[in-house]
């Protein structure tokens, strides 16, 4: 099944199985919590299922002895490449975790003169365009949301907007935050999101974490970009209201 684009209108059949979806997600999740690194493992899958560009994804934290630990990679070339960084204190990542904000690298190859040794290793493992977000964590941790393609130009707008929403919910999960007032504050940019997530909060009466999750579930099992299951629900509310 294709991605639908944000202009594009949500087939019925697909809307029925958003709203499947959408009740499975409110069930499991309010069976399972799940654990911290449950959470984040969750939060890196939607995240390559989900943002523009993305093949791979993967959490890096930078402990106060100096020591940069891959964490719930998604596959294996994250781990390498994380440990490159690791290894030769240099990429994005680092930059990221050091200078506390987002780093796009479009071309890899071409940054052989900023990241001498990480660049040419990380290019040869299959890793060609990159973003990483840097995390606000625990006061002896800082962490970053890494981001992976194999091909150059592989992130545009849409994958820093999406992607600073994972980065953002991820910093909450590390840090402990389950205020949702906290979590608003972290998707506001996006506010078809809150929109939606207001609905999922009143129609299944859930919190506004178990909403954002329920609509990354949805995302997944439909294949459809978060943000058009988002505007997907508030477009239904709003015809209803009209009708």
């Amino acid at each position: 099944m294709g991605t639908q684009s944000a202009e594009e209108p949500v087939p019925a059949e697909v809307g029925d199985q958003l709203v499947t979806a959408l009740a499975a997600a409110a069930r499991e999740l309010g069976e399972r919590p799940g654990s911290e690194d449950d959470m984040l493992r969750s939060i890196v899958s939607a995240a390559v299922a989900t943002v523009p560009g993305a093949e791979h994804a993967g959490v890096s934290l930078l402990h106060s002895d100096g020591a940069i630990i891959s964490y719930t990679p998604s596959s294996s070339t994250v781990a390498e490449v994380d440990q490159l960084q690791s290894t030769y204190r240099e990429g994005p990542c680092v930059t990221a975790l050091w200078d506390e904000h987002t780093v796009l690298v479009d071309d890899l190859v071409a940054e052989a003169d900023r990241w001498p040794r990480f660049a040419p290793e990380a290019a040869a493992c299959g890793v060609a365009s990159m973003l990483s977000f840097q995390l606000f964590t625990r006061e002896d941790t800082l962490g970053a949301l890494n981001l992976y393609s194999s091909v150059r130009e592989g992130f545009d707008a849409e994958s820093q907007t999406l992607g600073g929403l994972f980065a953002s919910h991820a910093a909450l999960v590390l840090a402990g935050a389950q205020e949702s007032a906290s979590l608003h504050r972290a998707l506001a940019t996006r506010d078809v999101i809150g929109q939606a997530k207001g609905i999922l909060i009143e129609r299944f009466d859930v919190d506004a974490e178990t909403a954002f999750s329920m609509l990354v579930h949805s995302s997944q099992t439909t294949n459809l970009k978060l943000v058009d299951v988002a505007s997907w629900l508030a477009q239904g509310r709003d015809r209803r209201r009209s009708s």
